[in-house]
Formats: structure tokens, sequence, C-alpha cells
């Protein structure tokens, strides 16, 4: 969504006012479906993560990860709550009034949590390839060491944002409104190659470096029977559900990046089929924050038992509720 408000005038465009009307209805109703999808199942998500956050059992490597998971669920729901919304508002509104402050507040929100995204995920492959290649290097590591990196990470990934959107500003065109960003061309191309070629390229690559070796040490173990049957499958489908997500997450935000970074807004208001292109393109990349739960729930035997004992805890205690109602079973304290 950073260049979700950077719409000119249409009307200076090939676009006919009748078109740009319907396909602004049309991506307003895909956006609340975005939002009727991707809430439930991250909110799912985030209860089991919480609940294993409690319970005492389970792998050393599960509970270092989750805070990590938790960390991109929660970032994926406040994209939901911001940003989802706000691009509802801009495609309904035909004379859109955004403040500054909405302006800012909406670009910096949406770039911070792509980052922390994204670097949430290179820390959980450098976790896994730990756990896998030297296992006994995270053993001194604690669940609370975790958390605090999420919090580094998030600080990080708001300090290498600011240089974006600090400089967006709302501009009042014929009507309408736009937001759009004021830095200098000369001085946006550095900072994008900077950013892609230290902040995006080099994580990338590390994290293809650590699944596949993760992936060739696991097949080598296999061959020679050194660990256990269930413990190879453990980490074997936990490498699987964490490269899947890697994998969605660059095939689906990369053409979006590429596009608001590198090629204006206006070229897309030249024909109908580039406006169309861009904005599938969009939705793409917000569709993405929709599959993670999937993806967990799918590929993970871990999290389809959480969420089934999260369905019977839910149940138990409606039932026990019911009871007490009826009388079935007393109250304490009660006469």
């Amino acid at each position: 969504m950073a260049s979700s408000f950077s719409v000119g005038n249409h009307t200076s465009s090939n676009l006919s006012d009748h078109f740009y009307f319907y396909s602004k209805n049309v991506f307003a109703v895909c956006s609340i479906l975005l939002l009727l999808l991707g809430m439930p199942g991250n909110i799912l998500l985030l209860l089991v993560l919480i609940r294993g956050l409690w319970r005492k059992s389970g792998g050393h490597i599960a509970r270092l990860t989750e805070p990590l998971f938790i960390s991109i669920v929660a970032l994926d729901l406040l994209f939901f709550l911001s940003n989802i919304p706000v691009l509802f508002a801009s495609a309904i509104f035909k004379e859109g009034k955004m403040s500054h402050l909405l302006c800012v507040i909406n670009h910096s929100l949406n770039l911070w949590i792509s980052f922390a995204d994204f670097y949430s995920m290179v820390a959980v492959s450098l976790l896994r390839y730990a756990a896998v290649i030297h296992p006994m290097c995270v053993m001194p590591v604690s669940p609370k060491q975790m958390a605090l990196l999420c919090v580094f990470i998030w600080v990080l990934c708001l300090l290498l944002s600011i240089p974006l959107w600090i400089h967006y500003e709302t501009i009042h065109a014929k009507g309408e409104a736009a937001c759009v960003n004021q830095t200098v061309g000369k001085e946006m191309n550095l900072y994008l190659q900077l950013l892609g070629g230290v902040g995006f390229l080099p994580p990338l690559l590390l994290m293809i470096f650590c699944y596949s070796r993760i992936i060739s040490t696991l097949r080598a173990r296999r061959a020679l029977s050194i660990h256990t049957a269930s413990s190879l499958q453990v980490n074997w489908r936990a490498t699987v559900m964490a490269l899947v997500t890697m994998a969605a997450l660059v095939a689906m935000w990369l053409p979006y990046w590429l596009v608001i970074f590198f090629i204006s807004y206006e070229e897309f208001l030249t024909t109908a089929s580039k406006y169309l292109a861009y904005h599938l393109i969009s939705l793409l990349a917000f569709a993405r924050r929709c599959i993670n739960p999937i993806i967990c729930f799918c590929l993970s035997y871990q999290f389809q038992a959480r969420l089934r004992n999260l369905f019977q805890g839910l149940q138990n205690g409606k039932h026990q509720l019911g009871a007490i109602y009826k009388g079935e079973i007393e109250v304490l304290g009660s006469i």
C-alpha cells in the first residue's frame, strides 16, 4: 500500500470516468474480502500461538520460534486493522480527503510492517539453521531473548523505513487528494539501491542458503539414520512450512515492490489493462497475509493439534457455563 494513495487526477489519463468508478468499487469489494478472509485465520493462529506460550511441554526450538511467529501474525493483524480499511475508504469515496497525519501514519505502518515481517522470517531461517546444523548453540537461548530479538527487529525496521515515509505529503489537485512521496529522484534511487543491495538481497540469499543446508542435512541424516524418524519428520515439516512461507512472501510481494519503486503510478493510468494489472498486483501482495494461517494449519501437525485443543477448550467452557446457568454446577461462594 505504499502507493495506494499516490493517485493523480484520473481525468487527465486515458481512463474514462465510468471505468474508473466501477473499477474502484470492484477493488473496494476485494479489499473487504481480504479483510474478512484474513482476520479470522490470523486471530485463530495468534490464539493458538499464545496458548502455546503457556504450556510447559514441547520442544525447545518450537518454544524459541513462537515469539517470532507471534510477531509475524500480530503485524499481519495490525496491517488488516490499519491499512485495509483505509484502502477501502480511498476506493469508495471519490472526493478523498486525507490529512497529512493519516497519510504518513498509513504509509509508515505499511512499510514498517513489511520490513518487520521480512526480517522476522530471516530470523526464523537462522534459528532453524542453528537448530538443525548446530543444535548445541541454541540450547542456552531462552524465549525471553527471542522476544527481545523481536523488539530489536521492530525498532530496526522502523529506522529503515523512515527515509521512505517521512517525505510523504498530501497534495490536492482538481478536487482529489493524493498522498505522494516527495523525495528527490536521485536520493530515492540511492536509497532503493542501498535497500535492495544491502537490506533485501543479502538476507534473501542468506535464507536460501540456510534452507538449502537444512534440507541437505536432513536428507543426509535420513539416509544415515542418525536421528529417530519422528525427530526427522518434525524438523522436516517445520522446515517445509517455513520455506513455503518465505516463498509466498517473495513471490507475492516482490512484483508489488518492484512496481511501486521503479514505475510511477501515472504510467498505470494510461490504459485500462495497466490500471487493472497494477491493482491486481497490489491485491496479490495484500492476499499474502491471508495465506499464512492456511500454510501453518495445513503443513504443521502441531498447529493442527493446538487448533483442535483450542476448539475443544472453548466447547468445554461453553458446556460448563451452560451447566452453571442451569444450576447443575454450584458456583464457589453460592448459598
